[in-house]
C-alpha cells in the first residue's frame, strides 16, 4: 500500500531515508516523464531524477502541503531541474549579426555609459512578463536554439521568434528613452 504524501513528508522531516525512498517510488516515474519530454539522453534524464529528489530532500523542512501537494512540488522541482539540465547540455546556436542589431548605436565606450546602459537593459528585462523574460534570457544569455527554448517552455518556435522580435523593440524603446546613445 502506498503511503500518503503527509506520511512521506513526515518521515523525510525526521531524516528517515525511507521517506525519500517512498517519494522516489511514488513520483520517480513522473519526474522521469517530465525529463523525457525535453531531454534525449537517458543519462541526462536519470541525472534530473537524482537532482530532483536531492533538492526535495534538502528542502524537506520547507515543504508546505497547505500550499499544494507533494506531487505538485516534486513536479515543479523536476521541471526546474530538467530545464537546468537542458540549458547545460544544449548546443548553443550563435546569434546572427541581425539578431544582435537593435537598430541604434548604444554607447558602451566609457565605464559610466556602459554601467548606465546595463542598468536600463537589466530593468527592461526584469519588467518583462513571463514567458518573454525566460525566452530572452535563454536566447541571449544561454544562446539556446529557438526549438530548445520552445520545448523547455511548452510554446511554439514561432511564438519564440515573435517574443524575441517584440522584446528587441521594447529594449530599443527603453534605450532610446533612458539610455546613453552614440
Amino acid at each position: 500500500m502506498k503511503m500518503t504524501d503527509e506520511s512521506i513528508l513526515d518521515l523525510m522531516r525526521r531524516s528517515d531515508e525511507n521517506g525519500l525512498r517512498e517519494a522516489m517510488e511514488k513520483y520517480g516515474r513522473l519526474v522521469r516523464s517530465i525529463a523525457a519530454g525535453m531531454l534525449e539522453a537517458e543519462e541526462d534524464r536519470e541525472e534530473v531524477v537524482s537532482d530532483t529528489f536531492y533538492k526535495v530532500w534538502n528542502n524537506r523542512s520547507g515543504i508546505d502541503l497547505s500550499k499544494g501537494s507533494l506531487k505538485n512540488y516534486i513536479c515543479m522541482v523536476g521541471r526546474g531541474c530538467t530545464i537546468n539540465k537542458l540549458r547545460s547540455v544544449s548546443k548553443t546556436e550563435p546569434l546572427s549579426d541581425n539578431e544582435r542589431d537593435l537598430g541604434i548605436e548604444v554607447d558602451f565606450s566609457t565605464e559610466t555609459s556602459a554601467e548606465h546602459n546595463r542598468q536600463v537593459i537589466a530593468k527592461c528585462i526584469r519588467e518583462l512578463p513571463s514567458p518573454d523574460r525566460e525566452v530572452f534570457i535563454d536566447r541571449f544569455y544561454y544562446s539556446m536554439a529557438y526549438s530548445q527554448i520552445a520545448a523547455s517552455l511548452g510554446i511554439t518556435k514561432k511564438r519564440v521568434e515573435y517574443i524575441l522580435h517584440k522584446t528587441k523593440r521594447s529594449l530599443r524603446r527603453a534605450l532610446e528613452k533612458g539610455g546613453i546613445l552614440l
